[in-house]
């Protein structure tokens, strides 16, 4: 889609959570329509760009970085977490009245969350259409 690349170029910024708001509402995409291992792929998907990172051995922080296995499924929302070099679980991303992504992180430390969930909303999207491949 048109947005990908300039989220891309932008995950780094604070602006990168309205953009992939916004991306996956240009996808249709709808939360009261996802279902539980839809939310597992997401970790799965954040999971690969933390893996991407971890071949750029500059980035200090992205060796102990991981998606915590358990995702908090309430009434009020569902929550992923992560872990990091100096924290054992943060909100990773969240979805309540509205998605919001990692507020703790600041610069490239939201880079694999904001390309992970965008690469998630186009397998989403495939899936729609009746891709078989995802």
């Amino acid at each position: 889609m048109w947005m990908k690349e300039v989220i891309f170029e932008k995950a780094h910024l604070e602006i990168s959570s309205e953009l992939a708001r916004d991306y996956f509402k240009k996808c249709g995409l709808e939360v009261k329509e996802l279902s539980d291992i839809m939310y597992e792929r997401l970790s799965e998907f954040i999971t690969n760009e933390i893996n991407i990172l971890l071949q750029d051995k500059s980035y200090n922080m992205i060796p102990q970085l991981s998606m915590d296995k358990n995702i908090i499924f309430r009434k009020g929302g569902v929550f992923l977490y992560t872990k990091g070099l100096y924290f054992q679980k943060r909100e990773a991303i969240s979805f309540t009245d509205r998605i919001t992504f990692c507020n703790w992180a600041s610069g490239c430390n939201r880079i694999p969350y904001i390309k992970g969930f965008i690469k998630w909303c186009d397998y989403l999207v495939s899936i729609k259409r009746g891709d078989r491949n995802g």
